[in-house]
């Protein structure tokens, strides 16, 4: 008996590592004042937060969850010369979508990672 419970055991184990996440390459740009102040290009899996951070002024967090099949929910937190702000949104794979919050420009590329 505690062979076969041995034996399930270690087959649900396995089988848990059968349903890896996906991941998603993450383009962003940031502009201040139509200036491109950085542009970095991240590989995220889903919804774990991947960071960056360009010298002092700059700090990026995102972190994607996948919705409708073309689709993901993208949770951001930038740091932007002592500005502070956290936009959320949906965006459709492989169409860019963009913000502006005040002289700041966001603009942000999801493609699905091949595996």
């Amino acid at each position: 008996m505690n062979k076969q419970l041995g034996l399930v055991a270690g087959v649900l184990l396995a089988s848990s590592n059968c349903f890896a996440a996906d991941s998603f390459q993450v383009e962003t740009a940031v502009y201040r004042a139509n200036e491109l102040l950085a542009s970095p290009v991240m590989l995220v899996e889903e919804k774990q937060p991947a960071t960056i951070s360009i010298g002092e002024g700059f700090s990026y967090e995102v972190k994607v969850t996948p919705q409708k099949e073309n689709t993901a929910a993208v949770e951001t937190s930038i740091t932007l010369a002592g500005s502070y702000f956290t936009p959320s949104f949906i965006v459709e794979y492989g169409k860019q979508a963009s913000f502006e919050i005040g002289e700041n420009k966001v603009s942000i590329l999801i493609t699905k990672a091949k595996s």
